[in-house]
């Protein structure tokens, strides 16, 4: 068989897979952190470096789906994952895997050599596909694809990323800090093409407005409680 159905049905594929993920990116971001990824770094506010690396550890937490301190290749490969649960999961535990698939598609999904898709699709290398290899190969690729990344990060070769083996890319961060400060200006942050550091610097912004708007709500709530007191109170 070709290689060229292969290309152009991965492609599709790999074409949902961000649609999915990018519909539950904004779906569960607060409208204020959407704003974000639209003009890039000239909006962000300063990156506090203590801040970004507790975004990295807090996204590897989130991959780690048993806790077990090894993210492996079936907590990534999780989207058929998704699929299943989008008509039985409850809406917390569906918003926690749209998290996880976000990320995965974001950290673990990129491509930086040429694969041959019919060799991966052809799982007992006899020269065909069966019927079964052509109706998997989308899952296949995917799976090859995920594994490859993983083996990227995983240095000691033990078939799982640990979270200092995670968050070595922040290992030289504070070298981008020139003033010292603590943090990371837009100045600091222009041209830098350490695309992981970024990514945790849009976590990190997001955690930022997920926590204000927690305490605005704590607030509005505390003070209708007050508020109902009093009218309880004057009415007696």
């Amino acid at each position: 068989m070709k290689l060229k159905p292969f290309i152009f049905i991965f492609s599709i594929t790999t074409l949902i897979l961000a649609s999915i993920t990018l519909m539950a990116q904004e779906r569960e971001r607060p409208a204020a952190a959407r704003s974000l990824s639209a003009d890039g770094l000239s909006t962000w506010a300063l990156a506090d470096i203590d801040e970004v690396r507790e975004a990295a550890k807090e996204t590897f937490k989130l991959l780690d789906a048993n806790n077990n301190g090894s993210v492996t290749l079936d907590e990534i490969d999780i989207l058929e994952e998704l699929i299943d649960g989008e008509e039985s999961l409850p809406a917390e535990d569906l918003a926690e895997l749209r998290q996880r698939l976000n990320i995965v598609s974001r950290t673990f999904m990129h491509l930086e050599e040429e694969i041959d898709h019919f060799e991966i699709a052809d799982t007992d290398h006899d020269g065909t596909l069966s019927e079964s290899e052509f109706d998997l190969q989308e899952a296949s690729i995917r799976t090859h694809i995920l594994q490859l990344n993983l083996d990227s990060f995983d240095k000691d070769k033990n078939g799982g990323i640990e979270e200092t083996e995670f968050t070595a890319h922040l290992d030289d961060v504070e070298d981008l800090d020139t003033d010292g400060d603590g943090t990371l200006s837009r100045a600091e942050l222009r041209g830098i093409e350490n695309q992981r550091l970024l990514q945790d610097i849009r976590v990190s912004s997001w955690q930022r407005q997920v926590r204000a708007e927690r305490r605005a709500s704590g607030e509005r709530q505390a003070q209708q409680d007050e508020s109902g007191e009093t009218k309880k109170k004057d009415s007696r």
